[in-house]
């Protein structure tokens, strides 16, 4: 998934797909933790999709952000189950893409959220945790999947 396409870091510019695995198993070595993440956001008759890695380590504040950004047409995915689908398995594909070169902990995040009444998404929720659950993943949702909610969030609106 993340060879196919252009990689970026956190500040836009572009890397290669051995660089970016060279970070992944540097940061993993230095005791950095993995979460991946995706969002989409529907502009203009296209959905953007941005999947993220983000290398963090607890109590540093440290952090390395990568990510991936594609536009597909709307008609391609024309209902919120398939666009929370997608994203869900394009972070499992990078996901089992970087597993292993991770020495540390990976987890997905999805960006789901738990409360029926407030969130359209919670209804997928059991099923898409299911999901990245059994490939032996960790995988959290709102309001802890900050990946996907906060940072893949940030890049498919720029």
């Amino acid at each position: 998934m993340l060879k196919e396409h252009t990689i970026r870091g956190f500040y836009g510019s572009e890397i290669s797909h051995e660089v970016f695995i060279e970070k992944v198993k540097e940061y993993s070595k230095k005791g950095f933790d993995v979460y991946v993440g995706s969002d989409s956001q529907i502009i203009k008759k296209k959905v953007s999709f941005v999947t993220c890695v983000c290398l963090y380590k607890q109590g540093t504040g440290k952090s390395e952000i990568y990510y991936v950004k594609v536009r597909i047409p709307v008609e391609h995915l024309p209902t919120l189950r398939a666009r929370i689908l997608h994203e869900a398995y394009k972070s499992l594909e990078a996901a089992l893409e970087v597993d292993p070169y991770v020495e540390g902990k990976l987890t997905v995040h999805l960006d789901i959220g738990s409360n029926m009444k407030k969130n359209k998404t919670a209804k997928f929720k059991n099923e898409l945790q299911m999901l990245i659950k059994s490939q032996g993943f960790g995988c959290e949702v709102k309001p802890d999947s900050w990946a996907s909610s906060s940072v893949a969030d940030r890049f498919t609106k720029s």
